[in-house]
């Protein structure tokens, strides 16, 4: 197996973004998923999960989630990046493959993460938050996952993100997070 099909379904299963997102990874941009609320974001310029975002009021933006789940992939806390997820929440690896609950979850990264991406560090960018509505958020980004460790030698993957968030008692949670290998276009 080439270093690089090794590499394109390990960061997908950690992006979740990995960190979780961080986590899994896959192919093109598939246009018949976008719906009609994603085509309309909010203006941002692309920035990093570190950087900060002012919510109003005193609501916590939908991106803060995705600044939780690089903090905690790097921390290598692999429950609580499963936290960050609805019950029901779906995570899609760059395979294409479905991972569903917030407990397959868990269990899918908690695997990825004590082999190959054990010593890896999540970094990303937000590069387009939409609110189609007050209870629901799109965010997409970019990532890089360094440190992946194959036949003893270090490498790193990168690609995009989509995480669909929706607001339960007052906290945004991953619904489903789609992982990608390499670029948008």
């Amino acid at each position: 197996m080439s270093r690089k099909k090794i590499a394109g379904w390990l960061v997908p299963s950690f992006l979740v973004f990995v960190p979780l997102v961080a986590f899994l990874v896959s192919g093109q941009w598939r246009k018949e998923l976008v719906t009609e609320y994603e085509q309309t974001p909010t203006a941002r310029s692309p920035r990093t999960a570190e950087e900060g975002s002012s919510p109003a009021q005193g609501e916590t933006p939908p991106d803060d989630t995705v600044k939780k789940l690089v903090r905690t992939w790097n921390q290598g806390k692999v429950e609580n990046i499963a936290s960050l997820f609805a019950a029901d929440g779906t995570l899609i690896i760059p395979t294409g493959t479905s991972i569903q609950s917030r407990s397959e979850i868990e269990k899918t990264i908690a695997e990825k993460r004590s082999s190959l991406l054990k010593e890896t560090t999540l970094s990303n960018t937000v590069d387009e938050i939409a609110r189609p509505d007050a209870e629901t958020a799109i965010v997409k980004g970019t990532y890089q996952l360094e440190g992946i460790k194959i036949l003893g030698f270090s490498t790193s993957a990168t690609g995009f993100y989509v995480l669909r968030q929706i607001k339960q008692e007052g906290r945004w949670l991953i619904s489903r997070a789609e992982v990608n290998r390499g670029n948008k276009d």
